[in-house]
């Protein structure tokens, strides 16, 4: 079964209005990578407390903290990387989630492909450290990290060989980066444990509607079919950019609709 989630914050940064259009769109998870505008780990114990309660009177769970985890230079410090995983760990296990999204770090230079052994050095040390907390990592695919393709980041999770650490598939992320969708899923399709549901327009960095574009939405759906797994709402229909997106709350739910049209006409129970 595939349970719809999402993140949230596209719609604004008002964490209280968020979870009211989450409800009127009848979500019951989502993703949390920043409230109130702030990222997820800069919030404060205060915040957090605030959020766990809000969304205990909503009925609404986290499905996985959308850190920004390895979105650093592989020439910084592999010790700050690691102070902000073990917050984002107890952050995890504190909205009982157990899920931490990461990235595979950028190069000063520009040629990540040449620190591969410090990438899965770095990767292998963190998730050690997240499976002693029963916490799983979950790799996105993103331009300029080491893990941008597919053969790199199914690389990455054939060298770890662990229960604690999977894949995100993010389809317009491989298409902006020129690789076909279902190529790409085809590398990686052992690996996938979370999907991010955007679908790229063919043009600069606009998307499309889940559906329209040239990500191959509806065939990376009907691949994963037998999985029960989360596919995480992220359609930036309005803005895309590095660190986050935008979408109206009206557009946000056209591409809500259009996902749960597109699994009712595959045969794929959703939730």
């Amino acid at each position: 079964m595939f349970t719809i989630t999402g993140f949230a914050d596209e719609l604004g940064p008002d964490f209280y209005a968020q979870m009211e259009i989450w409800r009127q769109m009848e979500l019951s998870w989502f993703e949390l990578r920043s409230a109130w505008g702030s990222n997820v780990m800069e919030l404060t114990d205060e915040q957090v407390s605030l959020i766990g309660k809000t969304i205990k009177g909503c009925g609404i769970k986290v499905s996985c903290i959308g850190s920004p985890i390895g979105k650093t230079f592989i020439e910084d410090p592999l010790s700050l990387e690691m102070k902000r995983l073990e917050r984002a760990v107890r952050l995890a296990n504190f909205f009982g989630c157990g899920r931490v999204r990461i990235f595979s770090f950028y190069c000063k230079n520009g040629n990540i492909l040449e620190h591969r052994d410090e990438v899965l050095s770095r990767l292998e040390k963190m998730t050690e450290f997240a499976s002693r907390e029963g916490v799983t990592l979950l790799h996105e695919n993103e331009s300029e990290i080491y893990g941008q393709l597919s053969a790199q980041s199914a690389e990455i999770a054939a060298a770890l060989k662990s229960d604690h650490f999977g894949l995100v598939f993010d389809p317009a992320n491989y298409s902006i980066a020129g690789e076909n969708a279902l190529d790409a899923e085809k590398v990686m399709h052992k690996y996938i444990s979370y999907v991010h549901v955007k679908d790229y327009s063919g043009h600069a960095l606009d998307m499309s509607v889940p559906g329209e574009g040239v990500s191959c939405i509806p065939q990376v759906f009907d691949r994963l079919r037998d999985r029960d797994i989360f596919i995480s709402m992220e359609p930036h229909l309005d803005v895309a950019g590095r660190f986050g997106g935008g979408t109206s709350p009206e557009k946000f739910a056209v591409a809500v609709n259009a996902v749960r049209k597109i699994l009712d006409g595959l045969g794929i129970e959703w939730k």
